[in-house]
């Protein structure tokens, strides 16, 4: 190879090479923020029926291993909040993008954030609650100045008990007071250590020996998967946290759970809207009484009664004309016509 040759190769290296370098450059920076960005998903569901503080901290650590296949290279971690003024505080420090939050807390605040889906549990996206007591207590009459225990629902547990689970029937003073637990297995312990006379909890809790279903009570929705402000971000520029949105709400559909729940569904299934508007004191009305139906053939009320109508003669109902008057004598007829005559003038 001659000496012009071997310079213009090693020219086209020295290009290929600083084009490469530049690339790297332009490439690194995005990369390297792509791999330290965090993706924190919260779990905050006081009511569900997790067996313990562990399982809850293993089922939030699995879904987020599942959603970081679709989390771009960004680290996705799962936490765990044990008071709703905790996990409020995290997301308006921006701390939280997605969140897993119970659906009586998300309810009482108004649904402020974006629902995604719906965890389920033997295959349904709500559950019956169900007023738990021991022998002492056989309705809700015998609960009339007592206590009732129930797990926190962050915020509005008296609208939740008496205008969302009892309809309304009741008022917050019918009870002594409503105490709340970390969640329905400390619920139910205060009834066992006379702490309370009775407790609502969701299905699915396992009784302890002693304590009996005494009503079953309206469907609640499970937990939903929601996208908080820092990942729902209002502006349209942020395209990154648009797509991990639509992307995560695609994929937590195919998460399989090996706790209380099983999956997750569209978030319609657990009816979450209609829950919110029960929070409202609904507005009693009077039963309206409506008479069954009945059909008479008019031979039942007859029977064997005959009716007679007598006839009558329509002759004595017609008046006969008057008589005609007698025609007048020749003589009075004359009389009649001097008398229409005109007089005649004398001259």
């Amino acid at each position: 190879m001659t000496r012009p040759a071997r310079a213009a190769r090693h020219a086209r290296a020295l290009v290929a090479a600083a084009i490469a370098a530049a690339f790297a450059l332009l490439v690194a920076p995005r990369a390297a923020a792509a791999d330290t960005r965090t993706i924190t998903i919260g779990l905050y569901a006081p009511t569900a029926p997790f067996d313990s503080a562990g399982d809850r901290v293993s089922f939030v650590d699995a879904l987020a291993a599942h959603l970081a296949g679709d989390a771009g290279g960004a680290r996705v971690v799962g936490k765990v909040y044990a008071t709703a003024a905790a996990l409020t505080a995290a997301i308006k420090a921006r701390d939280v993008q997605f969140a897993v939050v119970d659906a009586p807390y998300a309810a009482g605040a108004g649904l402020p954030y974006r629902a995604l889906a719906t965890a389920t549990r033997d295959g349904g996206g709500k559950a019956a609650w169900r007023l738990v007591a021991g022998a002492g207590v056989r309705t809700l009459a015998d609960l009339r100045g007592e206590r009732l225990a129930l797990p926190a629902t962050g915020g509005k547990d008296a609208a939740f008990v008496t205008n969302a689970l009892l309809g309304g029937e009741v008022d917050a003073a019918y009870f002594d007071k409503l105490v709340t637990a970390s969640d329905p297995r400390s619920a139910l312990a205060l009834v066992e250590v006379d702490k309370a006379a009775a407790a609502v909890v969701p299905a699915g809790v396992e009784l302890p020996s002693g304590l009996r279903v005494v009503m079953t009570l309206r469907e609640v929705g499970w937990p939903m998967f929601v996208a908080t402000p820092a990942a729902d971000a209002a502006d349209a520029a942020d395209a990154a946290d648009a797509a991990t949105i639509d992307a995560f709400a695609a994929r937590v559909r195919s998460f399989g759970g090996s706790g209380p729940f099983t999956g997750f569904t569209a978030a319609e299934a657990g009816d979450h809207a209609g829950l919110a508007a029960s929070f409202a004191r609904p507005r009693r009305r009077p039963p309206m009484v409506v008479p069954a139906a009945t059909r008479l053939a008019a031979r039942e009320l007859v029977g064997e009664r005959r009716f007679e109508l007598p006839l009558t003669d329509v002759l004595t109902l017609v008046e006969a004309p008057p008589a005609p008057a007698p025609a007048p004598s020749p003589a009075a007829r004359a009389v009649t016509r001097a008398a229409r005559a005109p007089a005649t003038r004398s001259r």
